[in-house]
């Protein structure tokens, strides 16, 4: 195995602050579209989400807090427990308005007085599934094993909008794909979530046997994602065949977020998954409080088939990236002995952004081959800085390194686009490995 890590610490180099001064923005304009259904209480809104007949509609939300049960007032268990299943093209609009105090395009806190309050007083529309009663639901793929999985306070399928509101998941999924039965017959999801706030994980994946030619497309933008993750698969897609030539497809867009003690996860297939592929584009996001992203390329079910010849595509432009107990990390294949295979990751990362404070933060970067067989990253890494929140420049951290478990025969690689040279001249902050680490000699 090679591997090296690299960090120098401390802080060195005059201070190169830019400020960008900027008043809060106009909150923004809620635009409906089509049929609306004005809800103003949460009968109103189940009557609304749970009417077949509403596909395509728009239900708009007086602010308020709606308050889901999985029973109502008769004791009666509602349609899904009390979940939120969405039919296809239906769009759930809160009233939520949002600030940008620097014109970033990230909402911002309403005031320094209340870090924690993202929604203009008087305009809070909240859906609260914490009291929801939901167990895990058996998901299977195509060879009939069980994974159990948690079930969504929102159910997404085909079409679906979730606008300028905010889901309050409890320890549930704030939003998520459905089980067992899709809503279309090939498992294709398309999403987007706008100026919302959700505090929970939410989950974008092509999943279970249905979904094994999934394409699915979500776009992700302008949200707060506080005490969770946005996590971004294709999964349990596979079976003892291991054919990967036509394999479930994501693409996804994740632009101008603030990621709050949260994280993003995307991954190419996970839980005996063959050629399954995400390919990520982000933008803008802001990532602070211990949150940060995390790419795998494929990953193992010990004990089940493997998952054979599944990747990931990122490329990210102008991200900032806070402290964090795990920085970025990118890794081909995360499993034991002989499983995955094939895997790749292909990322680029474009006038990033580091934060660092302390000497003793973890790298800003981490680059792993990993395990299994035949697994492989590469990496382009341009104009990245990595400075104080003050502005101050600092010296950060990048570990990269092969994997291999001994006795399997497959060489697991990491590598750098370009040349040691072009590395250093490119990037601030980031110290270069060794030029066998390169592609560029």
């Amino acid at each position: 195995m090679n591997a090296l890590l690299f960090k120098r610490n401390g802080i060195s180099g005059a201070a190169c602050l830019c400020l960008l001064i900027g008043s809060a923005a106009s909150a923004q304009v809620v635009n409906l579209h089509g049929r609306v259904i004005e809800v103003n209480t949460v009968k109103e809104l189940y009557a609304a989400v749970n009417n077949s007949a509403n596909r395509g509609v728009t239900v708009h939300l007086a602010p308020g807090t709606y308050l889901l049960s999985t029973t109502s007032g008769r004791d009666v268990v509602r349609r899904n427990r009390g979940a939120l299943r969405l039919p296809p093209g239906m769009s759930l609009v809160g009233s939520e308005k949002r600030v940008d105090t620097n014109g970033d395009g990230v909402p911002d806190p309403v005031s320094a007085a209340t870090p924690d309050d993202f929604a203009v007083p008087g305009t809070e529309t909240i859906i609260d599934g914490s009291a929801l009663d939901l167990p895990f639901l058996e998901r299977r793929d195509c060879t009939g094993e069980i994974f159990s999985a948690p079930n969504p306070v929102i159910y997404v399928g085909v079409n679906n909008l979730i606008s300028h509101l905010t889901v309050s998941a409890g320890n549930h999924v704030s939003i998520g794909e459905p089980t067992n039965d899709p809503v279309d017959p090939n498992g294709n999801l398309s999403m987007e979530v706008t100026y919302s706030v959700l505090e929970g994980l939410m989950t974008f994946a092509n999943c279970e046997c249905a979904a094994r030619r999934a394409r699915s497309v979500l776009t992700f933008s302008h949200n707060v994602v506080r005490r969770g993750t946005v996590l971004i698969q294709n999964f349990l897609t596979g079976d003892a065949t291991n054919d990967h030539s036509d394999g479930p497809a994501i693409w996804a867009t994740v632009t101008s977020n603030l990621f709050y003690s949260a994280g993003l996860r995307a991954g190419g297939g996970d839980k005996g998954t063959d050629g399954g592929s995400v390919t990520l584009y982000m933008s803008g996001n802001v990532f602070r409080n211990d949150g940060n992203f995390l790419g795998l390329g494929g990953v193992s079910r010990e004990g089940f088939p493997p998952a054979i010849g599944n990747r990931l595509t990122v490329r990210s432009e102008s991200d900032t990236f806070g402290e964090a107990n795990a920085g970025v990390r990118l890794e081909a294949g995360r499993g034991v002995l002989d499983d995955p295979r094939g895997s790749e990751i292909e990322a680029e990362f474009i006038r990033s952004h580091f934060i660092r404070e302390s000497p003793d933060t973890p790298p800003e970067i981490t680059i792993i081959g990993g395990h299994g067989i035949r697994n492989h990253v590469k990496v382009l890494i341009r104009r990245a800085t990595v400075k104080t929140s003050d502005g101050a420049r600092s010296e950060g951290g990048l570990l990269i390194q092969d994997e291999t478990d001994p006795g399997t025969g497959g060489a697991n690689t990491a590598r750098l686009e370009g040349s040691r040279r072009d590395f250093i001249r490119f990037n601030q902050g980031l110290p270069a490995p060794d030029a066998q680490f390169f592609l560029e000699h």
